[in-house]
């Protein structure tokens, strides 16, 4: 049976909402949240969804409190922001990923309520090309309390191992930072999570920047794909929590095709 689409009030109509995927077309995961998700993060924008935008998943879901999800939308060429949205979540919007120097591409970890449709949105001007894959799960990753008590180590807050790999069209980086990603939907833990995260080049420039959310998995993993900069011999992340500490690790670039540069450390500040 087709979506029917969220119809609003405008000026004394009734009006569907210009997100929504447009006349003709279907939700191939056939989600009956679809177009509440689109019209809430998407805004005015047009939608369709295309195949050019891929979302791998794992066939099983073993730990729904660290669910490998890689998103890849090469295929579209440059774009100006990428969204994951989780329609079954508690917190749907995952992660938004502008690219001001860097290609449509990341690879994470997050936590999962439920069995639910995860998309990825990526907009190109003033269209959103959106592709995704229904995940089965059990759940539980945001509000169940973990079977092991989970312990913060405060001393190392912050701490990032970071490599880069230097390929033909740019840069690969991967990077994982120690800190947990409480949601504050668990009694007594408050809301604490890395909600940004910058990568820049020797001169300040932003290549990437990310905003977490919620569902991110503890101990951020990411794979990003920066533009190699024009000068410089090291690339800067700097990340920010919710309480307003800031980390910033600066990580070599190495020089040649197929070579690494790798760092682990960490600068703090509050």
């Amino acid at each position: 049976m087709p979506v029917l689409p969220v119809f609003r009030p405008v000026a004394g109509r009734f009006v569907a909402p210009a997100a929504a995927p447009s006349s003709g077309s279907r939700d191939p995961l056939d989600s009956p949240l679809w177009p509440s998700m689109a019209e809430r993060f998407l805004g005015e924008r047009r939608a369709v969804f295309d195949d050019a935008v891929q979302v791998r998943l794992p066939p099983v879901t073993e730990d729904q409190t660290q669910v490998p999800v890689t998103v890849d939308a090469r295929a579209l060429g440059r774009a100006d922001e990428l969204l994951v949205i989780a329609d079954l979540n508690p917190f749907p919007l995952t992660l938004r990923l502008e690219t001001p120097a860097a290609q449509p591409f990341v690879a994470f970890r997050m936590k999962i309520e439920q069995g639910t449709p995860i998309r990825a949105a990526v907009r190109k001007g003033d269209v959103w090309h959106v592709g995704g894959r229904n995940l089965d799960a059990a759940g539980g990753g945001c509000s169940v309390p973990p079977v092991v008590e989970k312990k913060v180590d405060w001393k190392s807050l912050g701490e990032t191992r970071a490599r880069i790999w230097s390929e033909a069209d740019g840069l690969r980086l991967r990077l994982r930072m120690t800190h947990p990603m409480d949601t504050g939907m668990l009694a007594n833990i408050p809301l604490f999570l890395v909600e940004d995260l910058s990568v820049a080049d020797a001169a300040g420039t932003v290549l990437a920047r990310l905003t977490l959310q919620e569902p991110v998995a503890d101990n951020p993993t990411l794979t990003l794909l920066p533009d190699r900069p024009a000068a410089g011999e090291a690339l800067t992340l700097r990340a920010r929590n919710t309480n307003g500490a800031v980390f910033t690790v600066r990580v070599p670039i190495p020089p040649e095709t197929g070579a690494a540069g790798s760092v682990a450390g960490r600068e703090g500040r509050l």
